[in-house]
């Protein structure tokens, strides 16, 4: 009751702004407002519109996604996905609404990947439980298979189960660290061994550049008898790039200008120890 009666002053008050300021992106609020109340025919109608005004506000695109969720239509929930985190870059909560979405999709070893991810950054977060109560819910609906049982004991802690991630397995972790926009494992031929990229770059070219520049940076240190690298950092206006010697493959990670390094490092040194391929 005390919800219902929040929820219709939130859309009290929000109706009053929006009345005096069309443009105003408060929609968004409004339009999830009535999401959690139940009408979810006007929430999108009022979202719709707002976006027409304001296509590139990426919490829109997240409540637009909440809704056709709830409508049961997960492919468009996808693909406002995409665009909430082309506008606005990746979050914890667009994680947890992405994980949501593989659940419903019957993707669920890729969701599996993003939960462990979030429990291991905050394993008390009762919303990453919930994710973990709906990927069992989902499971014995649709059954027991081989592939559902070992995404669910996936989810036991790394030390109760063992090192076992493969490359595909550590890209796809890092991927969905904060502000990471990109994963490239590089052969020695310079060619892309496997990998996850976000926006227009071609992997190809972006691969073989790295490859390129890490080799002349690494023979140039080596000329210079300050022994043989195994890490370049590269640092753009807008985005960070670094290259790290793994095994028999360049690990390339382009990530946003504030993303936090140390917390990179420590997630790819826990990730990619173990990964030999």
């Amino acid at each position: 009751m005390i919800e219902s009666v929040e929820i219709d002053d939130r859309i009290e008050k929000c109706e009053r702004i929006l009345e005096a300021d069309p443009q105003s992106q408060i929609f968004a609020a409004l339009a999830d407002a009535f999401r959690k109340k139940g009408d979810v025919q006007k929430a999108y109608e009022i979202c719709m519109q707002g976006l027409r005004i304001h296509p590139d506000y990426a919490s829109a695109r997240i409540v637009m996604a909440k809704i056709h969720l709830v409508k049961g239509n997960y492919e468009a929930a996808w693909g406002e996905l995409e665009k909430a985190i082309a506008n606005g870059g990746r979050t914890r909560a667009i994680d947890m609404l992405e994980a949501e979405i593989l659940i419903r999709r019957g993707r669920k070893h890729e969701a599996n990947l993003i939960i462990r991810n979030l429990l291991a950054t905050d394993p008390d977060d009762e919303n990453v439980k919930n994710l973990i109560s709906l990927m069992e819910d989902e499971t014995i609906v649709g059954g027991k298979s081989d592939e559902d049982m070992t995404s669910l004991v996936a989810l036991k802690p790394e030390k109760d189960r063992g090192r076992d991630l493969t490359l595909t397995n550590a890209i796809n972790m890092l991927k969905v660290m904060p502000r990471v926009l990109g994963i490239l494992a590089v052969g020695p031929d310079g060619l892309v061994l496997d990998g996850r990229f976000e926006g227009a770059i071609h992997k190809e070219e972006f691969a073989a550049l790295s490859k390129g520049i890490f080799d002349a940076i690494k023979v140039a240190s080596e000329k210079l008898h300050f022994g043989t690298g195994r890490e370049v950092l590269i640092e753009t206006q807008s985005s960070k790039i670094w290259l790290f010697a793994a095994h028999k493959y360049l690990l390339v990670v382009h990530a946003r200008d504030d993303v936090s390094l140390g917390a990179l490092r420590l997630k790819i040194h826990d990730l990619f120890s173990d990964v030999v391929i």
